[in-house]
């Protein structure tokens, strides 16, 4: 058995009243600039469950404890926006693989990743994945190429004029793939083929998803986005960066909350 997969570079745009309605399209992608409600971090807390709030407790840093503690309440502020329900009722559970899910909405499919300043968080009708990384130009990818890459791919790296850029293209494709399938990394990901274009591959690479669609995107000059959809085709004039909540909108929301 075997499935195909599609990946194809784009450019995202931001939705605007003359692109397309919010609510139209299976697909949400929203980019989160973390900077921005850093100072918000002690009252998204309240959005967070006391094990949410513990987790967060736990991070060694100031700054990963920040960026749980935005990325978490956002995507529970999303979620119910996209549900039509209050924050109160967004519980999430976690499955075997350690992937947070609605229970309530089995149907309703998400994905968050974050790096450095910026986080992404997807919202489907399907399973999904989203990856996003930093483009460390000082990075030394040399011994990692051979464990996560085929030599098409590793020819295509050495080749590039920007190498590290494509590195990280193909990684965060990668990484989106088994985010959206639900399965951890492991020694299969050497025969997964990411370079642009259709591959067809053994189904039980992708945990027999029939097809799937990964596009890669820019986020900002210094960091590149992946997204896998285990759908296929995407319509292309769907895929945009929705609005996210402002600071004022947070400030509403943690009022009422109270």
């Amino acid at each position: 058995m075997y499935s195909n997969i599609f990946f194809k570079a784009i450019e995202v745009p931001n939705i605007n009243s003359n692109f397309i309605k919010e609510d139209d399209g299976d697909i949400k992608l929203y980019k989160i600039e973390l900077i921005r409600y850093y100072e918000l971090v002690p009252d998204l807390t309240i959005f967070l469950s006391p094990s949410e709030r513990d987790r967060a407790n736990r991070y060694h840093f100031v700054k990963d404890k920040k960026r749980f503690t935005i990325c978490r309440a956002l995507l529970k502020i999303l979620l119910a926006e996209h549900i039509g329900i209050t924050t109160d009722e967004i519980i999430l559970d976690i499955n075997s693989n350690k992937k947070p899910y609605l229970s309530s909405h089995p149907s309703v499919f998400f994905n968050v990743s974050h790096a450095g300043d910026y986080a992404l968080i997807g919202l489907a009708t399907s399973p999904i994945g989203v990856d996003i990384e930093y483009i460390n130009k000082s990075f030394d990818y040399h011994e990692v190429l051979p464990h996560i890459f085929h030599k098409i791919e590793i020819d295509e790296v050495n080749n590039n004029l920007d190498k590290h850029r494509t590195f990280y293209k193909f990684w965060t494709r990668k990484e989106a793939i088994v985010k959206a399938i639900g399965k951890g990394i492991d020694d299969n990901l050497v025969k997964l083929p990411v370079t642009d274009g259709l591959h067809s591959v053994p189904s039980a690479l992708v945990r027999d998803y029939k097809k799937m669609t990964v596009f890669s995107f820019n986020v900002t000059d210094d960091y590149l986005g992946a997204i896998a959809f285990t759908e296929y085709p995407v319509n292309l004039e769907k895929l945009a960066y929705h609005p996210v909540p402002t600071t004022e909108t947070l400030n509403f929301l943690i009022q009422n909350k109270k």
